[in-house]
C-alpha cells in the first residue's frame, strides 16, 4: 500500500476513482482490485467518501489529517472524472466568484446542465438549474465554467436564478468588460425580446455601450414592457429599454 499511497501523492488528485486505483494498482505491482484497494485506503484514511459512488476524496499528507479539503465541487468532480463529457457547468454567481470577478461567494454552489440531461443524486447538495448556453464553456482546475458573455446573458435571461444583485455594481461591470458585444451576440442568439431588452439594460447600466448599442440593434420596436426583478416592485424605469428595474442598487 506505501508504493500505492506514493503514486497517489505523486499524482495529487484531487478526486479517486475505480479506474485511477486499477491503474495505480497496476504501475505499482499490486495484485489487489481497485475496491479492496480503496477499502484499505479509506481505514487509513488516505480516501474519503464521496456521494457519488465509485468516487472518494484523496486526503494527501500534508494535511496531516482525515480532514476534507472542503471544495464545494467535489462532487461535480466525481461525475465528471467518471464522465467528462456530462453537459454540465459552473453557473450564474457560482461563474462569476469562480471567474474572480466578486468578492461574495455564493451561499450555495449553482451548476448548470443542458437540456435532457439528470443530475444524479450525487450532485443534490449542488443547486442545478437547466439552462442551453451557446458559447463553450472554458476550463479552471478541471471545472467546466461559463464564459463571462454566457453569464450577462443567462444574468438577463433568467434574473430569477442569478443572485447577489445587491452588488451587482461589484461584479457586472468586471463580467461585462471581460466580454466583447460579438460573444455576447452569440450567447444572446435566439433569445426572447425581453431577454435582449434587460441585456441592453444591463450592459447601458455598466458602462459597456458598445454592447448596449450590440444589442439595441437586435430589438424590433415596438416590444413590451420587461421587469428586472418582480413585477410588484417597479423602482426604476428605463425608457430607452421598456425595464422596470427593482434589483440593481442606485448609483
Amino acid at each position: 500500500m506505501a508504493n500505492i499511497v506514493e503514486s497517489l501523492e505523486l499524482r495529487q488528485p484531487t478526486v479517486v476513482t475505480n479506474r485511477l486505483l486499477a491503474e495505480v494498482a497496476a504501475e505499482t505491482g499490486s495484485r489487489l482490485g481497485p475496491g479492496a484497494v480503496a477499502e484499505r485506503l479509506v481505514r487509513g484514511g488516505w480516501l474519503l467518501p464521496l456521494r457519488r459512488r465509485g468516487a472518494w476524496e484523496f486526503v494527501p499528507g500534508a494535511r496531516a489529517g482525515r480532514f476534507s479539503s472542503g471544495d464545494p465541487w467535489l462532487e461535480l468532480r466525481a461525475v465528471l472524472a467518471q464522465d467528462p463529457a456530462a453537459p454540465v457547468a459552473v453557473a450564474f454567481e457560482s461563474a462569476v466568484w469562480e471567474l474572480g470577478f466578486s468578492d461574495h461567494q455564493p451561499a450555495a454552489a449553482i451548476l448548470a446542465h443542458r437540456h435532457g440531461w439528470r443530475p444524479p443524486r450525487a450532485l443534490d447538495g449542488l443547486r442545478s438549474v437547466t439552462y442551453d448556453w451557446r458559447l463553450a464553456a472554458g476550463d479552471k482546475a478541471g471545472l467546466p465554467l461559463w464564459h463571462p458573455a454566457t453569464v450577462v446573458v443567462a444574468a438577463a435571461h433568467r434574473p430569477d436564478i442569478q443572485g447577489d444583485w445587491a452588488n451587482a455594481d461589484d461584479w457586472l461591470p468586471e463580467t461585462m468588460r471581460a466580454t466583447t458585444p460579438d460573444e455576447v451576440l452569440v450567447e444572446a442568439d435566439g433569445r426572447p425580446t425581453a431577454t435582449l431588452a434587460r441585456l441592453g439594460y444591463l450592459a447601458e447600466w455598466s458602462g459597456r455601450s458598445d454592447i448596449a448599442e450590440a444589442v439595441a440593434a437586435r430589438l424590433r420596436a415596438p416590444w413590451g414592457v420587461t421587469f428586472l426583478g418582480p413585477r410588484d416592485r417597479r423602482r426604476r424605469w428605463a425608457k430607452r429599454w421598456r425595464v422596470y428595474d427593482s434589483v440593481l442598487p442606485d448609483p
